[in-house]
């Protein structure tokens, strides 16, 4: 008996869905979530055959984390079901890589004690260059 294992993953939606949203703040970023929710959109009204009385509202707001899990739930629900989205979302998972820059990495410096700092500079990924 062959078990096939399907590569959508709620974790994996969760993970795209989530870098998309961080990277709105981006040109890049944002073309990537307006393909999302164009993607969205699709999922929600596929499979009806007449547009609904009320329309859905979807969870759609990047800043909101509540609203990019629901997201990520709701796209990930619509994969199970249906394999043409779940191939779309593959799809565009590969196509909006390039596009998603988040970076969720923290920096903490810390200077302790009776120290004495004549000048002190903070950050991540800092080149210094001294002539």
């Amino acid at each position: 008996m062959a078990v096939t294992v399907d590569p959508v993953s709620l974790s994996a939606i969760t993970t795209a869905v989530t870098a998309a949203a961080g990277s709105v703040g981006t040109e890049a970023g944002r073309q990537v979530w307006g393909s999302l929710a164009d993607l969205a959109r699709r999922a929600v009204g596929r499979g009806r055959g007449e547009p609904a009385a009320e329309p859905v509202a979807l969870p759609l707001d990047p800043a909101d984390g509540e609203q990019v899990r629901a997201l990520a739930a709701l796209l990930f629900a619509g994969a199970l079901r249906d394999p043409d989205l779940a191939e779309e979302l593959r799809s565009w998972e590969a196509g909006a890589r390039p596009g998603l820059t988040v970076d969720n990495s923290r920096v903490t410096n810390t200077v302790l004690g009776q120290a004495r700092v004549g000048r002190l500079i903070q950050g991540r990924d800092v080149t210094w260059t001294s002539d």
